[in-house]
């Protein structure tokens, strides 16, 4: 008989009550949900503040967008594309703001408009990209490496293209 207790003792011994858990699911959700506000506030922090609207051939602060870029952005309307006229108002607006001339355009935003009654948003798109093809075929030093985006609006009228640059110096 002392043999058998033995074996039940050690028997006894080896099983082990499953752990309740449920008390620290609170804190693992808890401190994931904090890491994720962390994350989210810092990448809010870093997004430019826009400001202004259209305004023709007007400037308007789109915000510090880096350490070297230029923290005024061009708009520019055209009814056609005419490069001398590119050039002009591109100079002009340099000896305006007293920026250097060898300043060069990081980023264009091309707006092709469209008639919203008559014509499909992706009209606007085309009259952007055919713009954007004759702006890169002049070969105007300051946008040489420049990105271009496209976009369409209706509030643009069918013959206008609205540029909106961000400079870097």
């Amino acid at each position: 008989m002392a043999s058998s207790s033995r074996i039940r003792s050690r028997k006894g011994h080896g099983l082990h009550a499953d752990e309740d858990v449920t008390s620290q699911a609170g804190w693992l959700f808890a401190d994931s949900f904090l890491a994720l506000m962390v994350v989210f506030l810092a990448t809010i922090s870093f997004v430019p503040a826009l400001g202004g609207g259209f305004k023709g051939n007007a400037t308007i602060n789109v915000g510090n967008l880096a350490g070297k870029n230029i923290s005024n952005g061009l708009i520019f309307a055209y009814e056609a594309f005419d490069a001398e006229r590119i050039k002009k108002d591109f100079t002009e607006v340099l000896s305006s703001q007293k920026l250097a001339p060898s300043t060069k355009v990081l980023y264009v935003k091309i707006v092709g408009g469209y008639n919203a009654n008559s014509e499909s948003p992706d009209q606007g798109t085309v009259r952007a990209l055919a713009f954007s093809v004759q702006l890169q075929q002049t070969g105007i030093p300051a946008f040489k490496e420049s990105r271009i985006d496209l976009g369409n609006s209706k509030l643009i009228k069918p013959n206008q293209i609205v540029m909106r640059i961000t400079l870097t110096a």
